[in-house]
């Protein structure tokens, strides 16, 4: 009986597509939510008070978009895990983390050098500081001593820290525990993590938001979610309400729509994992939302999302640079002719632009190459077909 169990276990997992076309949507969703936020930089230019008007704290909230990545990511890796486990050890390591090489590295550490070594007017890093971005471990520093010099185009890579943090241990623990006893243990993740914070920010620790043990909660849901059958949509409409009805009344309830609050530490991260779970059941489950999710142009921001996040505050940064070599009079202009916000969202839609025009460009060009070296590294049943 155990062995069929196991097979049946085996089936629903093996079953996961390894792409579905809806979830570039979702990561679409994602990155639009993490641009409105940031293009906020813009805000005190042209008159728009970030702590009091309605818009700026909605759009503060995008934050949430990426506990969306990490929803996302847990639920993909671990199918592609789970699938893997046929082969033997070596392949099946090898494999994961050379392909997770190719499609991460190359550009990370092209901006991240960018950022350290050769761009002008970076504020500097330290050597310990500059070894924590190269190693992967820059979120702890931050959870610890914050950014010694603030430079946001480079805090932004904690998220990817905590990812790869992920990567180093997942993979085993796939290998070694029966897909039954994973469900287990990614159910004691979520509650680790989120008695984590509590524990944590009660105790007057602020730095919860950059620390992987208090934050692999989404990435545990996702993983819980691959290894099941595709909730029911009723569930994604359902969680996806309740995500975004949490984290509005989260900014509201604590009149703070910053992660790094201590009222969004607490509750906001879990309405934003409601999210995360929300979108990512409708995308597979709901036929009404298809066209959406899977709408040319947010999936197009989704296939380049990785990009666009590494590189964008480097755009905002820019045009807003632009901006400031206006005349005192021109923006003065600009604020009484037009609405303060709408020229918040003209600026979001020309970084937004802008960013995804060099993803492109840095797909084709760069990226994809790195990617054609995938194939050396396929699992050979994959590749025959079976």
């Amino acid at each position: 009986m155990a062995s069929v169990t196991q097979h049946l276990e085996r089936m629903t997992a093996s079953s996961q597509p390894d792409r579905i076309a809806a979830l570039d949507g979702v990561r679409g969703l994602a990155i639009l939510l993490v641009l409105m936020m940031h293009c906020l930089y813009i805000a005190p230019l042209v008159g728009v008070d970030i702590g009091s008007h309605p818009y700026a704290r909605l759009a503060m909230l995008g934050w949430s978009g990426v506990d969306v990545f990490f929803v996302l990511s847990g639920f993909l890796i671990t199918g592609i895990l789970v699938r893997g486990k046929g082969q033997r050890a070596g392949p099946y390591f090898r494999n994961f983390y050379m392909r997770r090489s190719l499609r991460i590295f190359p550009l990370y550490y092209v901006v991240i050098c960018l950022l350290l070594y050769v761009l002008p007017n970076r504020p500097p890093a330290t050597g310990s500081e500059q070894m924590s971005y190269l190693l992967y471990y820059q979120n702890i520093r931050y959870a610890c001593f914050g950014e010694l010099a603030f430079d946001p185009a480079r805090l932004i890579t904690w998220s990817l820290a905590i990812e790869e943090q992920f990567y180093l241990v997942w993979p085993a623990l796939v290998w070694f525990t029966s897909e039954r006893a994973l469900r287990r243990v990614c159910i004691a993740m979520v509650a680790i993590a989120i008695a984590l914070r509590f524990v944590l920010i009660t105790s007057g620790f602020e730095g919860t938001h950059f620390l992987t043990p208090c934050r692999m909660d989404a990435l545990a849901v996702g993983a819980l979610l691959s290894l099941m059958p595709p909730p029911r949509t009723w569930f994604g409409a359902t969680t996806t309400v309740l995500g975004i009805a949490g984290l509005i009344t989260a900014a509201y309830a604590t009149g703070n729509s910053t992660p790094e609050s201590a009222g969004q530490q607490m509750w906001g991260v879990i309405a934003a994992l409601l999210l995360g779970v929300g979108l990512l059941c409708l995308a597979r489950t709901s036929r009404s939302l298809q066209p959406l999710f899977t709408l040319l142009p947010l999936r197009s921001l989704g296939k380049y999302s990785y990009c666009i996040y590494l590189t964008h505050f480097l755009v905002i940064e820019f045009m807003a640079g632009q901006v400031l070599k206006w005349q005192p009079a021109t923006l003065l202009s600009l604020r009484e002719d037009y609405s303060p916000i709408l020229l918040v969202l003209a600026f979001t839609l020309v970084c937004g632009t802008a960013t995804w025009l060099l993803a492109i460009l840095s797909w084709h060009t760069f990226e994809k190459w790195f990617l054609t070296l995938k194939r050396h590294f396929e699992d050979v049943r994959t590749v025959r077909g079976g």
